[in-house]
Order: C-alpha cells, then sequence, then structure tokens
C-alpha cells in the first residue's frame, strides 16, 4: 500500500470540503494549517475572534447570505443611509477580458472576476467582496478587524449559506498558517491586486474598457447593477482608494504589533525577506498597445523591469532612471522571431503580445511597503537598505544573489526610540563573512559599498548612471532587445509557477527555450 496524500494545503482546500461538513447559517473555522478539519465556532468563540463589520453587522446577528449580491443587500439593512459602509465601488478584473468575443473565441475562459468594496476612506475599503457572479456563490470576502486589527478572511462553498472563517492576516506571517489556504496567494495578508499600476493590464480602466460583449450570458450581466455601477474610472480607482491604502494600513498595523513588546524583534528575517526576495510581485506593463505596438515608432519599456527604481529612487532618493524604450521595428521584428502569441493553453491561440504589450513581474508593493516601515520605525537604516538594493540591482526580481544576504540577518532586533542596532549589526555580519566567500560573491558585492560609508550617494547614482547608459544602448540593437526578451521570459516562468497566475493568459508565450537568465551591470544577459 502507498502512503497516505498529504493533506491540501492550497486555496483548493475550501472546494474540497466535503457538503456535509459544513451546517447551513452557521460560523465555521478552518485556518488551514492550524486547523485538522473545518468546525462550526460557538455563537462565544465567533463573537471572540471576529470583530470586523462583516461579521459585527451580519454573522453575529445570524444574517447568512449566500450570494456576493446579498452581502451588500444584508450591509445595507444593517446600516443607516449615512453610514460609510454604505459607500463604495464595483471593479471588474479578468485575464481574458481583453479578449474580443467571436466564435472563434467564444470557449475561451476569460476568468472575469467581481471586486465589490464597502467603506470609504483614507485607510481604504472595509470590506471586500470577490466573486465571478453577484447572484451565485463561492465568494470570498475580507474585512478589517477592529479589534485585533489586520484582514479577516472569509469564504462560502457552492450554494450553502455556511460561512467559513479562513483567517487573520496575522496568519500569512507565522507558522504553521504561513503560506497556507488563502495566505498561499495573500502571502503577506493583504489584499492582492496584481496589475496595480497604469495601464492595470486585466483590469477594466480608463486605458482599457472590458465590453459588455465579454460578459457573461447566462444568467446575463450586461445590465446587472455591479455592471452599470462600475466606477468610471475602473481599476485607478481600485489602486488609489483601495489597493493601495489597504496594503499601507495592514502594513503598519503589523510593525505596531511587531514592536508592541518593547520594540524586540524575534523574527526579523520574515521582514527582511521582503527587503531581499521575491515571495510576491506585481504585472506592470508598456503604455503601449500589443496590437498598436508593431507599427509604433517608439514602444515604452516599464521601467521598474531594470531596476527596481520605487525602492531604490523613490524610496531612498537615488538616481531615477532614464525613460527607457524600443524602436517599433525591433520590437515588430523580435516579435515574429519569436512566435509570440497569446493563448489559453485550451485552443485557443493569436499572433501578438498581450493588450498592452511586453507584460512582466515588478516588485510587489506590499514589498516596498514593508521597506518604509522598516525605515520609518527605525529598523534600517537609509545606508544598509541602500548597500541591501544595490546588491545584483540589474535584476530587481528573484535575484538569488541579493537573496543569499538573508543568511546573514540576525536573530533579533531592538527597536527604542527610532532606532535600532540591527542595521549596523547586519552590515558588519555580511561585511566580516564575505573574506571567507570566493570573488564575484553578493557579500564581497555588499562589502564594497558597505564601505564607502555613510556619504554613498554619488558613488551609488553613478553606478546606476553608468547600468543606464548601457542599457538604452543595448535597446537601440535588436540583440540587445532580443536579450531583453529571453530574461522577461526568464522572470514570467517565475511568475506562471505562483499561485497569483491563475490562467496561462496573464503573460504571451513565444519560443524562448526555457531557462534561468539574469542581467549584469553592463547590460548584458548571463544564462544559468
Amino acid at each position: 500500500m502507498g502512503s497516505p496524500a498529504p493533506p491540501d494545503t492550497s486555496c483548493a482546500a475550501f472546494r474540497r470540503l466535503p457538503p456535509g461538513s459544513l451546517r447551513p447559517g452557521a460560523v465555521h473555522r478552518f485556518v488551514v494549517g492550524e486547523d485538522d478539519a473545518v468546525r462550526v465556532l460557538t455563537p462565544e468563540e465567533a463573537a471572540g475572534e471576529l470583530a470586523d463589520p462583516f461579521s459585527t453587522l451580519l454573522l453575529l446577528r445570524g444574517v447568512f447570505p449566500r450570494t456576493a449580491g446579498e452581502v451588500l443587500d444584508e450591509l445595507d439593512r444593517a446600516t443607516p443611509a449615512d453610514d460609510p459602509l454604505r459607500q463604495g465601488f464595483f471593479f471588474l478584473v479578468g485575464e481574458g477580458s481583453q479578449i474580443p468575443m467571436s466564435e472563434a473565441t467564444a470557449s475561451v475562459e476569460r476568468r472575469l472576476r467581481f471586486l465589490a468594496t464597502r467603506g470609504a476612506g483614507p485607510d481604504g475599503a472595509e470590506v471586500l467582496v470577490s466573486a465571478f457572479h453577484p447572484d451565485e456563490g463561492d465568494v470570498e470576502l475580507m474585512a478589517w478587524d477592529q479589534r485585533t486589527g489586520g484582514f479577516n478572511y472569509f469564504q462560502t462553498v457552492g450554494s450553502t449559506s455556511a460561512w467559513v472563517f479562513a483567517g487573520n492576516s496575522r496568519h500569512a506571517l507565522r507558522p504553521p498558517t504561513q503560506g497556507k489556504g488563502p495566505f498561499e496567494s495573500h502571502l503577506s495578508g493583504n489584499f492582492v491586486m496584481k496589475e496595480l499600476r497604469f495601464p492595470w493590464l486585466h483590469w477594466h480602466s480608463q486605458a482599457a474598457n472590458i465590453l459588455p460583449s465579454v460578459l457573461p450570458r447566462d444568467p446575463p450581466l450586461v445590465d446587472h447593477p455591479w455592471v452599470t455601477g462600475r466606477d468610471p474610472r475602473g481599476a485607478l480607482t481600485c489602486e488609489v482608494a483601495v489597493a493601495k491604502p489597504g496594503i499601507l494600513r495592514w502594513t503598519r498595523t503589523r510593525f505596531q504589533q511587531l514592536l508592541a513588546d518593547g520594540g524586540v524583534v524575534e523574527d526579523p528575517g520574515r521582514v527582511m525577506v521582503q527587503v531581499l526576495g521575491t515571495p510576491s510581485v506585481n504585472v506592470i506593463s508598456s503604455h503601449t498597445e500589443g496590437r498598436a505596438a508593431v507599427a509604433a515608432g517608439v514602444v515604452d519599456l516599464p521601467q521598474t523591469f531594470f531596476v527596481d527604481s520605487e525602492g531604490l529612487t523613490e524610496v531612498l532618493g537615488l538616481r531615477e532612471p532614464p525613460p527607457f524604450a524600443v524602436s517599433g521595428e525591433v520590437y515588430a521584428a523580435n516579435l515574429t522571431a519569436t512566435r509570440m502569441r497569446v493563448t489559453d493553453g485550451r485552443g485557443f491561440e493569436r499572433a501578438g503580445d498581450t493588450h498592452f504589450a511586453f507584460a512582466v513581474p515588478e516588485r510587489a508593493f506590499e514589498d516596498r511597503a514593508v521597506l518604509e516601515q522598516a525605515l520609518a520605525t527605525g529598523l534600517l537604516t537609509r545606508r544598509l537598505a541602500a548597500c541591501l538594493l544595490m546588491t545584483d540591482f540589474p535584476n530587481p526580481v528573484f535575484s538569488a544573489r541579493r537573496e543569499a544576504l538573508l543568511a546573514h540577518v540576525p536573530a533579533r532586533a531592538v527597536v527604542t526610540d527610532g532606532g535600532s542596532s540591527f542595521s549596523q549589526e547586519m552590515g558588519d555580519a555580511v561585511a566580516a563573512a564575505a573574506a571567507d566567500t570566493p570573488a564575484g560573491s553578493p557579500e564581497r558585492e555588499f562589502a564594497a559599498r558597505w564601505a564607502v560609508g555613510e556619504d554613498f550617494q554619488a558613488s551609488f547614482d553613478a553606478e546606476l548612471q553608468d547600468y543606464y547608459r548601457a542599457v538604452t544602448a543595448r535597446l537601440a540593437t535588436q540583440d540587445g532587445y532580443d536579450d531583453v526578451v529571453r530574461l522577461a521570459e526568464s522572470r514570467r516562468e517565475r511568475v506562471r509557477a505562483m499561485p497569483i497566475a491563475e490562467t496561462p493568459l496573464l503573460f504571451v508565450r513565444t519560443d524562448v527555450p526555457p531557462g534561468n537568465r539574469t542581467m549584469r551591470a553592463d547590460a548584458t544577459i548571463v544564462e544559468g
């Protein structure tokens, strides 16, 4: 006999819950990694654990909506007309949302999903509801806990009126729940908006409307209030009024909780992995539409593909990169040579790029938020942060060299009066270790910059400027841009293995062979 199959600890664990394990009209708890099985919470247990408005206004009062639409209807019934929870937005997103409807594309699984939010303020939404259809089951919901902080995660299963509490944002940050259940995708406990910045590939927005023709017809949605009531600015509103404020809110709360015990941080590595690693990503693209790029004079390319300009420039104040671009002729030649195509992996295939060209991963905004809070609280100094992010700076995501520095994170940190010896300790530890590492090691690269001292701005700016010139020069040649596309494919392949990649339509496919590739400071690409 073989060994029993390991338990499913992914998001899919909720879809596999036996129907008989859920009691209609009851609050359940199933925090994957902490709970062996789903169980019903007593009223006292539920009241002790849940203090978000969805729970206090509905679930704890015996109100159990079955659909996303019913959630909003019941919130309206439970609140006065002037309550902030009456305010909100409707958004629509789908990785196949920009594929026009035709006989050839009718079978494409577009994965259109609605996001409805309630509660408008400087900290973002209080309740976020996600569903494929407003009037059907299988609802995912996040709501801010007013007592403990963080978002409480909820899930329905099928058409039942049972609701399952799946954990709080804090469960994303510690074993045994870290990386499990909803925190497989919400890795730091935050709301996820992959395509966070203009032009918000895959979202309904001012940059690209999702046309009524691609909406489901059975049951029809064209005239549904969630469609007709979509925010006119679409993804822009979601970015500035929902996603970024919510991420900043949880990150501030997280650091307040982290430092609550006299400023003692028992596991600073959990913070540093978001500074040095790539636990998650956002997706960015050119501002040029794919169909227009082949005939364009110039195709702009996102700066954050080439350098972490948000961390190095916007946060740390180092030299900003110039606009990067490639000629339309060079772009078109590469598109043909690599046989670039959009495909769903199920029979649909169309030559060309995504709706907006050159979609690639960039550093996640939630990681930038952690960097900013680590600096603001005094855990990190600007000098250490700059030396860390300048290590292997031509590779802003998936840098094995930068991630290797995690081995030197001190086991403990203490922050008092807005300062800490942590940065000096870590910097000195990496520099000391460098002597026993081979030439060209990440430790030696870090140590050389650490030795510059506090007056590092001019030196680091000069390095960045040399790199920017090299990138610009290589983008002016066919071979240079071809190498950039090979690097882009390597990074896309890493994202395809992440839970946030819902369908093959997230990125294009090409005939570029798979393989690990990195950028060097002279803007050449290294294989392997």
